[in-house]
């Protein structure tokens, strides 16, 4: 005996979200974030007398970061480490993205400090520069927001 055929409604198609690179957090706040994570890294560094390690915040072709970089090189090299944080942001603000893109403004303080000896003893000072108005331009890749580049208003802001 033959069974009746059943037909079943279709059920609707899921509905489907937007990507994300990599899942990784795309809104404007997380390049402000990335921004706040590279300074600290860099201070962080500057005080522990290490190399900083900015891969998580900043592209490699980035040119303002290899400097910051190359500084914690340094001291790490010379066995100095800064006795305070140098870099201090504040009115930090994130503009809309443009695509994978997005630029961060903020203003840069940096301070002089100390630089110690392992035995914790003074042995120069690192001069701090006047305040200034700064943007960060971020990239969007498949592992957040990375800098791209950091540029810096000529004059004090």
């Amino acid at each position: 005996m033959a069974r009746p055929s059943v037909t079943l409604p279709l059920a609707a198609p899921p509905q489907r979200r937007p990507a994300r690179l990599g899942g990784s957090d795309d809104a404007p706040a997380a390049a402000a974030r990335t921004v706040e994570a590279y300074f600290r890294e860099i201070n962080d560094a500057a005080r522990g007398g290490r190399l900083a390690v900015t891969t998580p915040t900043a592209l490699a072709g980035c040119q303002p970061c290899a400097l910051d970089v190359g500084v914690t090189r340094s001291l790490q090299q010379r066995g100095l480490h800064a006795d305070a944080a140098a870099y201090r942001l504040t009115d930090l603000s994130a503009r809309p993205r443009a695509g994978l893109v997005a630029a961060v403004t903020f203003t840069l303080h940096t301070s002089a400090v100390g630089l110690l000896d392992l035995a914790g003893r003074h042995v120069a000072d690192a001069p701090g520069v006047p305040t200034r108005a700064a943007t960060a331009e971020l990239a969007l890749t498949q592992h957040g927001w990375r800098i791209q580049t950091l540029r810096y208003a000529p004059g004090p802001a």
